[in-house]
């Protein structure tokens, strides 16, 4: 069994995965987003700290690394826009 406390290393660990650009730290950050919503209560403290995630801030964050995730896998649209070959 996960414990809600290793998955929210994980979303620590893996946060900063468009600081570094790096489609396999957002899937592991999308992987510890989707475990964290799946296994805590409305909301969960972090017993050390006054820090309290809630859903609607992981869903949030969850949803911006998706869409990371889409654009940096070529699935975003178009990704480069310009002159043709035979442009004069």
């Amino acid at each position: 069994m996960v414990a809600i406390a290793d998955i929210e290393a994980d979303i620590e660990e893996y946060v900063d995965y468009d600081l570094v650009g790096s489609l396999t730290r957002a899937n592991a950050f999308i992987r510890a987003c989707r475990l964290w919503l799946a296994f805590s209560a409305d909301s969960a403290s972090n017993q050390s700290s006054s820090m309290t995630i809630g859903k609607q801030y992981v869903q949030d964050m969850l949803r911006r690394a998706e869409q990371f995730a889409a654009r940096k896998s070529g699935n975003g649209g178009v990704r480069f826009l310009g002159p043709g070959r035979h442009f004069r």
